[in-house]
């Protein structure tokens, strides 16, 4: 597979017959692209993360994310076909699609076949508090600040101060 990147208008185009696109060997053609003439000049392609060695002896790996920069894209061959994506994952920092159309009105169908993944979603408040953190917490605050009867704090305070009403000690 030949890959031809214009850094001028920061387009990788696939050759023809590329049917298959490995996202590790894309980043290695233009990491070997950048160093020639002086094709440093122009905005970074990628950013990666990711393919670092899990364990050595049975071959498992991190797997590549591979962030495209700057408004680089990627325009599959000239012809109708599918692409699959393999050895990676392909991304646009900020979002979007990886691919633009062909110059020719062509059907090219992309297929994603992702690695198996572990994500973290991280819902905000800054640090990384367990289940045991959260617990201590509810169970820890004193009684005499959960007075919102919205709230569960201030049910069950409104339940222990109507316990003394009830027997006629209030």
């Amino acid at each position: 597979m030949a890959i031809t990147f214009d850094g001028y208008n920061k387009i990788a185009t696939l050759s023809s017959g590329t049917t298959v696109l490995s996202v590790l060997d894309i980043w290695s053609r233009w990491a070997d692209w950048i160093i020639l003439s002086d094709n440093s000049k122009y905005l970074p392609m990628f950013t990666t993360i990711g393919g670092d060695t899990i364990d050595q002896s049975s071959g498992t790996t991190i797997p590549i994310y591979a962030f495209l920069l700057n408004g680089w894209r990627i325009r599959p061959q000239e012809s109708n076909h599918n692409l699959n994506i393999v050895s990676g994952i392909l991304l646009v920092d900020g979002g979007g699609d990886p691919f633009i159309n062909t110059i020719g009105s062509f059907n090219i169908r992309i297929n994603y076949s992702q690695p198996v993944q572990a994500i973290t979603v991280s819902t905000g408040g800054g640090g990384s508090l367990t289940a045991t953190d959260i617990r201590d917490a509810i169970w820890s605050a004193p009684i005499s600040t959960l007075t919102d009867k919205t709230t569960i704090g201030g049910y069950i305070s409104k339940l222990l101060l109507s316990i003394p009403k009830f027997i006629g000690l209030k």
